[in-house]
């Protein structure tokens, strides 16, 4: 098991073509510190690419932006003005990084990947927002590690196909979770295989913490445990939206885990999340 972890550190610190964090999203996150920073300001640097450019605008459009009073707008300012600094950070990163690792991957469907991601990067920040315990969660940091939570299956797949492809047959063969045979196969799971890269990114430590146990949140350090619980109950609030046909019991399974208690949400409340995760996605997954 030391051995896959000794081959992974050797593949990410040598492989040349190894996923490096946009530009565009150190810009705007440098950008956006600044209290004085305007419209125009941030405009310009978005305007650089114009296909990222292109998804503001689309979102701005979308139904849950729409508004009667200004109706359809085609000007970049004006789609950042409507959505807010926060929600264009949100939407600027998420467009870069899917673009990022959109050439990673020999088994997995990027449009089914980046939209259960997407998904639970918006159940994410709902759930920041509906936190009752004293500890708030942040909610760009609950969107961006749901966002970038299972990167760990696009490195594995990538660099590693033979064995996520034999990861994966395990999996359904035993009819387990697929991060519960990483560990039985690999001493390690996805999560801790996209925190390598990740922390090669200089993300802040709390959010690569989060990332790297989120299938097992009680390892994670105690300032980055609430995020990490926060990704697997977004998680599965994802797979009870995505299933088709009778969810009861998957919705009751969900509606048990302790973690909720933990994030001082009542089962009314998680109900809520469900609701307002399903309304606030539809518009997100208008970047792809």
């Amino acid at each position: 098991m030391r051995v896959f972890r000794d081959e992974l550190a050797v593949k990410l610190s040598t492989v040349e073509d190894l996923p490096t964090l946009p530009s565009i999203v150190l810009e705007l996150e440098r950008l956006l510190q600044n209290e004085a920073v305007g419209v125009d300001d941030v405009a310009l640097v978005i305007e650089e690419d114009p296909a990222i450019a292109a998804s503001v605008l689309r979102v701005a459009n979308s139904v849950m932006y729409y508004s009667s009073i200004s109706g359809t707008i085609i000007s970049l300012r004006d789609a950042i003005t409507r959505l807010g600094f926060k929600e264009v950070d949100r939407l600027v990163s998420s467009a870069a990084l899917i673009r990022t690792f959109g050439r990673l991957g020999h088994h997995l469907d990027p449009k089914c990947f980046w939209r259960k991601s997407l998904s639970t990067a918006v159940a994410g920040r709902v759930i920041a927002r509906s936190v009752t315990v004293p500890v708030p969660l942040d909610e760009g940091e609950a969107y961006i590690a749901g966002l970038l939570h299972d990167v760990g299956l696009l490195i594995l797949d990538e660099y590693f196909p033979d064995t996520y492809g034999q990861l994966q047959a395990v999996a359904v063969k035993q009819g387990g979770a697929l991060a519960d045979v990483e560990r039985g196969v690999l001493g390690l799971d996805h999560g801790e295989i996209g925190g390598y890269l990740l922390d090669r990114w200089n993300l802040p430590e709390a959010l690569v913490e989060a990332i790297t146990w989120h299938n097992q949140p009680d390892r994670a350090k105690p300032e980055a445990r609430l995020t990490a619980e926060g990704v697997q109950v977004s998680e599965m609030a994802t797979e009870v939206l995505d299933v088709e046909g009778d969810s009861e019991e998957l919705m009751q399974t969900m509606l048990g885990h302790r973690i909720w208690g933990q994030l001082g949400i009542s089962s009314e409340g998680v109900v809520a999340v469900l609701d307002e995760t399903r309304s606030q996605r539809t518009p997100v997954f208008a970047l792809f």
